[in-house]
């Protein structure tokens, strides 16, 4: 499973291989930028699909 960070639902994602990777980027992200940070689960049979906001 790969798990992906944006600002945005738009914008380029930044790829982590654990939800726990993803989770501490984003509030690394989310302190720094001083902005909500979205995180997806990717999964190649089921797609897509949002998991949380770190703000």
């Amino acid at each position: 499973m790969i798990y992906e960070l944006r600002d945005h639902p738009d914008d380029l994602p930044i790829p982590c291989d654990t939800l726990d990777e993803a989770r501490r980027r984003a509030r690394h992200r989310a302190e720094r930028f001083g902005i909500p940070v979205l995180i997806y689960e990717m999964d190649p049979f089921r797609g897509e699909r949002f998991i949380e906001e770190i703000n």
